[in-house]
């Protein structure tokens, strides 16, 4: 059985492993000239966590928050219209 020191050792460099192969398949999906958005999505389906897609994106969890906000408000935009 291995000890606790060398399990985390091993999943410190699995979860280093992951975030490049995620990196290898964001620049292999020829997503470079597209917004942060699609790439988040990208990444999430690959099962990056936010936090994760940030550093791979180099940018911050609340960078990608809100970008997730503006796109789901603009997706309503203009729906609904007020009543009279």
């Amino acid at each position: 059985m291995k000890s606790s020191a060398s399990e985390l050792e091993d999943n410190k460099w699995l979860s280093v492993i992951g975030k490049s192969l995620a990196f290898i398949c964001l620049h292999l999906a020829d997503l470079k000239d597209e917004g942060l958005t699609t790439k988040r999505e990208f990444l999430e389906r690959l099962g990056l966590t936010r936090a994760d897609i940030a550093l791979v994106l180099g940018t911050t969890e609340e960078t990608l928050r809100v970008a997730e906000y503006k796109r789901k408000t603009r997706k309503g935009k203009g729906v609904a219209k007020k009543k009279r």
